[in-house]
């Protein structure tokens, strides 16, 4: 894909690997070598390098974005992504290693900082994840839901 994005010179987008199996944030930046790349996800519930996909949000090259199912934080954020997670992802509340899985995915610390960091423009993008952590017919209505909340 690297190959491709270069030979046709656009952009990369990516979504990273919340088990750290294909290697770790470093090895993900590493790859970019500097292109242009849109990450999905940066603020960490919906994939991304567990646990510091954030420091994506810090590099010239990168695009970040974030998924709206976490826009704007509310009381009811962390429970919803929990959810969303065990069903997107086929998981048994049961099994005990698919819960520990679930609650791995949802990052409270860096999902309640996400509103602070779109209004401050460290993630610069509001997305929709079609396929499973995003609801595609809500992303203005929550970039709008967002701004008003941090206009206080």
């Amino acid at each position: 894909s690297l190959k491709a994005c270069d030979k046709y010179d656009v952009q990369f987008a990516v979504h990273t690997d919340s088990l750290n199996e294909g290697g770790f944030v470093e090895n993900t930046l590493n790859a970019f070598a500097g292109r242009t790349v849109h990450t999905f996800h940066t603020e960490g519930a919906g994939g991304g390098h567990a646990p510091d996909i954030m420091v994506v949000a810090g590099q010239d090259n990168i695009l970040p974005s974030s998924t709206n199912p976490t826009n704007p934080y509310t009381k009811n954020v962390i429970d919803e992504l929990f959810d969303m997670t065990m069903v997107c992802h086929n998981l048994d509340p049961k099994v005990p290693e698919d819960v520990s899985f679930a609650e791995s995915r949802v990052r409270k610390q860096t999902v309640a900082a996400e509103d602070v960091l779109h209004d401050m423009g460290a993630l610069s993008v509001m997305t929709s994840d079609a396929m499973a952590m995003g609801r595609v017919g809500e992303v203005a209505m929550r970039c709008w839901q967002l701004a008003d909340k941090m206009k206080a």
